[in-house]
């Protein structure tokens, strides 16, 4: 029997970082995963979905080329191929984390792992040991008890990559950051498409203004938006269902161990990710919200540094940034002003539209803003953003607010001229 120091089941963000990093700490390390490495992020989330809305931004693009003094006639979308070349995306980088295990000397095992006691798993009949064991095993979408799953009509994300031919009729249920990509997605290529949520708007988590000014470039695209509405009797060709997702803690043999698990399947953890059970921990969407790739790699990366006594960073869980990747873009940071009225929390907001920025009118993608919002010390409480480059731009203010500065510390610093960044500058020296 092979004995390792640690052992990850799973092999997405959280997983294959957790592993990589305790062998580049000298740990002899091994990663279990049933599918190909990359998890849902690589496999059937981040990676290839990002890969389908550039072609909704190249449609949109042709169907907009007029603006720019260009004709563009005989459009025809080859939808077979546009779900093929996501497939291809996935497919390299999916080679590319089977090359770093092998450049980092992790073993790496094809199965379903489980649980025999706390120091051994069995993978498919054969069985591994380890001191520590750290579960990445990611999480699946919730189905509604309303709507009868199944039905040929009901698709959940992952069924996208299986398509050939645009539905043309989509209901998607749930408008959160999936439901929005997949709407913008499909109405690019002429879908008709409604959207569905049970809350009062859609991105329902992102500040009201955000929500407010999605919902009107969505519905400038013909986009049909029900919220505060449940879903039921739907007529429409398909049904995407994107109301959230549960833990994938089931089938590993931890209820016989004793591991606690919540109610929405959910492992229970400490501040160190540490489960009930003294030697195995777990990292990721399996441990409940914010169901983040990159909460998952800071998490992983977290554990196996504490594993390998490497005094690692703790995470500021309220620095972590939101993306969502639909046209326009939105990503946040912090909390929102809805928050802070309710918390009774002193607060200066500034905004910036980019209707009169530079980069944004020369290359005509001034659809949006930049809120940002601090106390009053002047240190950034959120930071909200509507609009093209948003989830690159969001990573400055991660790194102001991860690192406590203030405004002062950024005004400081010298913007490049014209770029999309430079509003966040002149949102904050209206704060000053």
């Amino acid at each position: 029997m092979n004995n390792y120091d640690l052992v990850v089941l799973g092999g997405g963000p959280g997983g294959y970082s957790a592993a990589f990093r305790a062998a580049e700490l000298g740990k002899k390390t091994a990663i279990i995963d049933d599918n190909n490495l990359g998890g849902v992020c690589l496999n059937w989330g981040c990676i290839p979905t990002k890969s389908l809305l550039k072609n909704a931004e190249v449609m949109d693009l042709i169907n907009s080329s007029s603006d720019y003094g260009i004709s563009v006639k005989d459009i025809q979308v080859n939808f077979d191929f546009i779900v093929q070349r996501s497939i291809k995306a996935r497919e390299r980088l999916s080679k590319g984390i089977h090359y770093l295990v092998k450049k980092n000397q992790v073993d790496f095992y094809s199965g379903f792992g489980k649980f025999i006691d706390n120091k051994i798993v069995d993978i498919n009949g054969a069985q591994i040991s380890a001191q520590n064991f750290i579960i990445a095993t990611g999480s699946s979408p919730k189905s509604l008890s309303n709507i009868n799953s199944n039905s040929d009509k009901i698709v959940y994300s992952k069924d996208i990559f299986s398509m050939d031919t645009l539905p043309t009729s989509l209901t998607i249920i749930g408008a959160g950051a999936i439901g929005a990509e997949f709407a913008y997605f499909f109405s690019s290529f002429g879908t008709k498409v409604t959207l569905i949520e049970a809350e009062d708007r859609i991105l329902p988590n992102e500040d009201k203004e955000i929500s407010t000014w999605l919902e009107k470039a969505f519905k400038k695209r013909k986009i049909n938006i029900l919220t505060s509405t449940i879903a039921e009797n739907i007529d429409d060709e398909k049904i995407l269902i994107s109301v959230g997702v549960e833990g994938n803690s089931s089938g590993f043999g931890l209820k016989n161990l004793g591991v606690e698990i919540t109610d929405n399947n959910h492992i229970k953890v400490d501040q160190d990710g540490k489960t009930n059970i003294d030697n195995i921990y777990a990292v990721g969407d399996v441990i409940g919200p914010p169901w983040l790739a990159h909460v998952a790699t800071a998490e992983g990366i977290y554990v196996a540094e504490l594993l390998c006594d490497s005094s690692p960073i703790k995470i500021d869980y309220n620095s972590i940034p939101n993306c969502t990747y639909c046209k326009p873009e939105v990503a946040s940071i912090g909390l929102t002003e809805e928050s802070l009225l309710e918390q009774s929390i002193n607060f200066k907001k500034a905004h910036s539209f980019f209707n009169s920025n530079g980069k944004a009118v020369a290359v005509g993608s001034t659809d949006g803003f930049i809120k940002i919002l601090v106390d009053d010390s002047n240190h950034i409480l959120g930071a909200h953003i509507i609009g093209s480059n948003a989830t690159e731009m969001i990573s400055e203010i991660s790194v102001i607010k991860s690192n406590n500065l203030t405004i002062d510390n950024v005004l400081s610093s010298v913007h490049p001229h014209p770029t999309f960044s430079e509003a966040i500058f002149e949102t904050l020296l209206q704060l000053k």
